[in-house]
């Protein structure tokens, strides 16, 4: 019995390819189809028939023990390997897989691939291979310009050949570009089954052409592929069809098959292997594009829906008419007339061009003469939606998922957050039992390395029951549920074990802190003990003041959402508890003998803690706080600008008599005082408000005093000094100052209380009714 072999070599994710695999296997009708696809990944494939996977989808194949091994094989509607798993379905035809399984890519040495591919990245390969920053090669900022000669001219050319070979076909047709060449002889095809004859020949003789080495990871895949043909072809089926890539069509005919035997074999033997794993994940049009890296990606993949979906002779007026509607929602002028001119523009353009249908190149220039007035800014909508496309794939829920994932899946559709391609902006009142619940859900995430929702800054409204968070789900964040997975089998489980692990690693006050703070955020109520014993280990052991400023103010943020997020905080408000005492006893030995770089950075922290501590209850903690810093204010070793800010942090806080802050400010602008003292003394006092001299006439007397009893060098030393302490007070603070210095603070004094006592005392009873006082 003789089998019949039928090659047919395409594109990916080609909708010309699609068209005409589709009449070739209707009218081959084939037994079994072979497909290049990693043998590991045709379980999962099998499962493309289910109605409820709606493309772009994505096969993910992994090591399930080192989820860094991964790798994505994207599926759109209009792709021939797509289209063939349904075909396949509809016929009851055998479908096999039989591209090298990922099982043995992974376990391949990283020099594997040393040696250049001449394959074509749109016909070889399909895995998603973008580089990470660190493996981009730098621009080389010392390369000196080749220049214009006919052997610079020469290697430029054979490294592009070798890059794309499919540009030397190209180049024989009139094209420069072997992409557009493709596109305009394939891909805008209607379909014709006896295409890939004329390919199969094409690539024939591209390939003894140009005669340039393959990779070793390419000859390893073609002698997989031609050892699972032969096997096949041993089986006995009659009509076998091959759906591979067009470049390696020419080395799996049947003539060559006996000729690469005894070395396929040799190639093969030995490989080592490490399990894998596969499942179906969404995907998006943005990924599958060319743009993002992936190799085997298209430069517009909305256009190739429309290729595929639509009637030739009516797919240009279809796109023109979309794009118009689209600037229409805009606010931007779009006619019928303007959409009437475009078409007729892009068919100009192709008949120019000699293009049987205008290509989206055509298409998008003529839009951006018509509609945009020759500037393609405002088109960038029409771009993003009619070119890439911001579709989102559907995996079903039945379908193998890992019990991380069915959990992600459960709460996106309990709390109604459908993932989508698309960025949208999320507002939450953390009020609202749903927003509470969502709000839960990305912070958790965050926990887990996964950035679904990205949070805003709040603007225009206060409270800390507010949340705005930027939504953009990408497929590759499958990976990261995958890699979470290893912490829990559900979100808040996972996001518990990461956050206790992460508590383990801290090594200082501030990383723990933080990380409580987090998981009060995220609701981790398993995870509390843990972080909180860590914290308290932390803390007895930590003698650095620093490490003990930075953990207070998250630990007190923890205590208010507790609140706020219904949250058991008692743990960390005993933690506060000892923390506080312990800051207070340290903190004035560590503001001593401090440069005036080191005293700025701990007066930030030392403003940030003591904000925090006036919104703790306990007043013992307030009373401790406040011991410190008079402490600080009155020993003379303190830097000069933390003396300073302590006296003024404790008369705002009203706990030292305007009198006693006048004798610090005397103290400290005595003769007997280093200018440098007294200078970093009055930027620490007057550091973000000048309200405190206009009011009390004593301390601008003083610095009145001292600034007028100061040799003239001296001044016009300490003059930026003194310009930086004012350069934070207001407009209208600067110039009251200003008065204040001209016309005295005794006058202004004067003025300020001359007012009748008796008419004001008239109004009190009124104020006693309207405020409930008795």
């Amino acid at each position: 019995m003789t089998t019949d072999l039928h090659l047919c070599g395409i594109r990916h994710h080609g909708p010309g390819s699609t068209a005409s695999l589709l009449k070739a296997l209707d009218d081959y009708q084939p037994d079994i189809v072979l497909l290049e696809c990693p043998a590991d990944g045709e379980k999962a494939l099998a499962l493309a028939a289910n109605p409820n996977l709606q493309p772009p989808v994505a096969l993910l194949v992994y090591n399930p023990k080192q989820h860094a091994q991964a790798t994505f094989l994207p599926f759109a509607h209009f792709s021939p390997e797509w289209q063939a798993v349904q075909w396949c379905a509809q016929h009851d035809a055998h479908l096999r897989c039989f591209d090298l399984p990922m099982a043995l890519r992974f376990a391949l040495p990283d020099t594997v691939e040393q040696v250049p591919s001449a394959a074509p990245r749109e016909l070889l390969r399909r895995e998603d291979k973008t580089p990470s920053a660190a493996e981009a090669p730098e621009a080389d900022e010392t390369a000196v310009e080749p220049s214009f000669s006919s052997e610079n001219l020469a290697q430029e050319t054979e490294t592009e050949l070798r890059h794309d070979p499919i540009a030397h076909l190209a180049r024989l047709d009139g094209y420069s570009d072997g992409e557009r060449w493709w596109e305009a002889r394939i891909e805008h095809s209607t379909g014709h089954a006896d295409t890939f004859e004329v390919v199969l020949s094409m690539m024939t003789a591209l390939r003894e052409e140009l005669a340039q080495p393959e990779s070793e990871e390419t000859l390893l895949r073609e002698a997989y592929m031609r050892e699972t043909l032969r096997n096949t072809l041993k089986q006995g089926y009659q009509r076998v069809a091959v759906v591979c890539g067009a470049w390696h069509a020419p080395v799996l005919r049947a003539e060559e098959l006996p000729r690469y035997a005894k070395d396929d074999k040799a190639r093969l033997k030995g490989l080592k292997k490490v399990p894998t794993e596969a499942t179906w994940v969404p995907w998006t049009y943005e990924r599958l594009a060319f743009q993002s890296g992936y190799g085997a990606g298209v430069l517009s993949p909305a256009w190739y829906e429309l290729l595929f979906a639509e009637p030739r002779d009516r797919i240009v007026t279809h796109w023109m008419v979309r794009a118009a509607h689209l600037l229409r929602a805009q606010q931007i002028d779009a006619s019928s007339a303007h959409a009437i001119e475009g078409v007729r523009l892009a068919e100009a353009l192709a008949a120019v061009r000699g293009l049987a249908l205008p290509g989206i190149a055509e298409l998008e220039e003529a839009a951006v003469s018509i509609f945009g007035g020759g500037y393609a800014e405002a088109l960038h909508l029409v771009h993003q939606q009619l070119v890439i496309g911001e579709k989102l794939g559907e995996v079903p829920e039945e379908l193998p998922a890992s019990p991380l994932q069915q959990d992600l899946a459960q709460q996106q559709k309990a709390l109604r957050l459908k993932p989508e391609a698309a960025s949208k902006t999320l507002a939450l009142d953390l009020r609202k039992d749903l927003d509470l619940g969502r709000s839960h859900l990305l912070h958790r995430l965050q926990l887990l390395g996964i950035r679904w929702g990205q949070p805003q800054r709040v603007q225009g409204k206060s409270g800390t029951f507010h949340e705005v968070w930027e939504l953009q789900w990408r497929p590759e964040m499958v990976l990261g549920v995958l890699e979470a997975s290893r912490w829990g089998n559900t979100i808040l489980a996972a996001a518990s074990g990461a956050a206790a692990h992460r508590a383990q690693e801290a090594t200082d006050l501030g990383q723990i802190s933080q990380l409580l703070e987090e998981a009060l955020r995220a609701d981790l109520g398993p995870a509390l003990p843990a972080l909180v014993a860590r914290l308290e280990t932390l803390s007895a052991g930590t003698r650095d003041v620093v490490h003990l400023l930075t953990a207070l103010p998250p630990l007190v943020n923890v205590l208010r959402y507790g609140n706020v997020r219904r949250t058991e905080s008692a743990q960390v408000a005993e933690v506060v508890h000892h923390l506080v005492p312990r800051l207070c006893i340290s903190l004035p030995l560590a503001c001593t003998g401090l440069d005036a770089d080191a005293a700025r950075q701990l007066l930030e922290r030392i403003e940030a803690v003591h904000q925090s501590i006036r919104l703790l209850p306990d007043e013992a903690q307030h009373a401790g706080w406040y011991a410190a810093l008079r402490t600080i204010a009155q020993q003379p070793s303190s830097s000069g600008l933390l003396a300073g800010a302590a006296t003024r942090l404790l008369f705002d806080a009203q706990q030292i008599a305007p009198d006693d802050t006048a004798t610090l400010l005397g103290l400290a602008l005595a003769p007997a005082q280093p200018t440098e003292y007294a200078t970093a003394w009055i930027e620490g006092f007057l550091r973000g408000s000048g309200l405190l001299l206009i009011h009390n006439g004593v301390l601008f007397e003083l610095l009145d005093d001292w600034l007028t009893s100061l040799d003239e060098p001296v001044f016009q030393e300490i003059v930026p000094l003194l310009r930086r302490s004012f350069a934070d007070f207001s407009q209208p603070e600067r110039q009251q100052v200003l008065a204040l210095a001209v016309d005295g603070p005794m006058a202004q004094q004067k003025q300020e209380t001359d007012i009748d006592l008796a008419r004001g005392l008239r109004v009190l009873p009124v104020l006693r009714e309207l405020l409930g006082m008795t």
